[in-house]
C-alpha cells in the first residue's frame, strides 16, 4: 500500500515538472511580435503588459492564486490515482500546432491560448481525465492572465456610452439638469443665469472611467468567491456571470458620486487638477466604491443561491431524516400482569 502511495506520488511530481517545464519552454522561446524584425517571449509580452497595460495590473495576482488553488486541494489530489489519458495527446498536439502556426502569423494572442491548450491536454495525457477534471479551474483561472486583444473598441467604448446614459437619466431624475454629448456630461445651459451647456460643470466617463479596468478584476474576484463559496456548478457560473452587471453597477455610483461631487464641491476637488496624471483624493477614492457595491452585491447574490435547495437535496435530506429517527422498541401488545 505505501509502495503504491509512494509510486503515485513520484508519477504526480515527475509529470507536474514535465507540463511546467513544457510551459516554460514556450513562454520563453522567441515569438514573433510586433512590425519589423523585432521579436519577444511570451513571457515577455505578458510581463509588459503587467506592468504597463493599467487593465491588466491584476495579472500578477494569478499565478499565486493558481498555486494556492492546487495546494488548497492538495489532499484530493494526491488521493487520485494518475492514468494515462490518450486523449489528451491530441489536445496537446492541437495547442503545438497553434502555438506554431500563431508564430508564424505574428498573433501573440493565439500563442498564450495554445499554451493553456499544452497544459490542459498534458495534464490529461500524463495523468488522465480525472486530474483534468479536477484541475479544471485553475487552469481556467489563467484565461485572466492574457491580455486580449482590441477590448478599447468592443468593451471600453460601450461601457462609455453605457455609463454616461445612465448618469444622466440618473441626475435629471435627481433634479440635476444636465445633457450628455458624446460620453460627456454637462451641465445644462441655463438662459436665465446666461449659463452656457457645461459651464457650471463638466465630466467625461473616458476609458479608465468605462469600468474595463475593474470588469476583469472583478471577475476574477467573482470567480474565486463562486468557486470557495458554492457547490453547485450552475450556481458558481451564475455568480460569476453576475460579476459584469455588478461592475457595471459599481462603475455607475462611482461615475454618480465624480459627478455629484463636482456639482457640489468643484471639478478639481472632485476629479483633480488632471484626472490622468494629477487625480484628487476624491477621484482616487470614488474608485474603491466600485469594489465595494459590487462585493456586497456577490455577497447578497451568493447568499440568495444558497437558499436554493439542489436537486437532490430535497430527496437526501429525508433520507438523512429517516435515518437519524431513533429505532423505537418493539412491544407486544399483551395484557399487563398485575399480579
Amino acid at each position: 500500500m505505501n509502495s503504491s502511495i509512494s509510486s503515485h506520488r513520484t508519477t504526480l511530481t515527475v509529470s507536474a515538472m514535465a507540463i511546467l517545464l513544457l510551459a516554460a519552454l514556450l513562454l520563453t522561446l522567441q515569438y514573433s511580435y510586433g512590425v519589423g524584425t523585432t521579436t519577444y517571449s511570451l513571457a515577455r509580452y505578458i510581463w509588459i503588459n503587467w506592468n504597463e497595460n493599467e487593465d491588466m495590473g491584476h495579472g500578477f495576482l494569478i499565478l499565486p492564486a493558481v498555486c494556492f488553488l492546487i495546494y488548497h486541494d492538495r489532499k484530493r489530489l494526491l488521493s487520485m490515482t494518475p492514468r494515462c489519458g490518450w486523449g489528451g495527446l491530441p489536445l496537446l498536439i492541437a495547442g503545438l500546432l497553434l502555438f506554431w502556426a500563431g508564430n508564424q502569423a505574428d498573433v501573440t494572442f493565439a500563442g498564450l491560448v495554445s499554451i493553456m491548450m499544452v497544459i490542459a491536454g498534458s495534464v490529461w495525457w500524463l495523468l488522465g481525465w480525472d486530474f483534468l477534471k479536477a484541475l479544471s479551474f485553475p487552469i481556467g483561472f489563467l484565461i485572466f492572465a492574457i491580455p486580449f486583444p482590441g477590448l478599447d473598441m468592443l468593451v471600453a467604448l460601450p461601457l462609455r456610452f453605457i455609463m454616461s446614459k445612465l448618469s444622466v437619466l440618473v441626475l435629471n431624475l435627481l433634479g440635476i439638469p444636465v445633457i450628455l454629448n458624446g460620453t460627456g456630461i454637462l451641465s445644462a445651459p441655463d438662459a436665465t443665469l446666461h449659463l452656457a451647456a457645461g459651464q457650471r460643470f463638466a465630466v467625461d466617463v473616458a476609458n479608465p472611467c468605462s469600468g474595463i479596468r475593474s470588469l476583469f478584476a472583478l471577475m476574477m474576484v467573482g470567480s474565486l468567491f463562486a468557486h470557495f463559496t458554492l457547490k453547485e456548478a450552475w450556481k458558481k457560473w451564475v455568480l460569476f456571470l453576475c460579476a459584469l452587471p455588478l461592475a457595471v453597477l459599481g462603475n455607475f455610483v462611482r461615475i454618480l458620486t465624480l459627478t455629484l461631487g463636482t456639482v457640489a464641491f468643484g471639478s478639481e476637488f472632485a476629479i483633480g487638477k488632471n484626472p490622468l496624471t494629477d487625480p484628487s483624493w476624491f477621484h482616487l477614492g470614488a474608485g474603491y466604491l466600485v469594489f465595494i457595491v459590487a462585493l456586497i452585491g456577490m455577497m447578497g447574490i451568493a447568499a440568495l443561491l444558497e437558499r436554493i435547495p439542489s436537486s437532490s437535496g430535497g430527496a437526501l435530506k429525508s433520507d438523512q431524516t429517516e435515518a437519524s429517527k431513533p429505532i423505537s422498541p418493539v412491544v407486544e401488545n399483551k395484557p399487563l400482569d398485575l399480579y
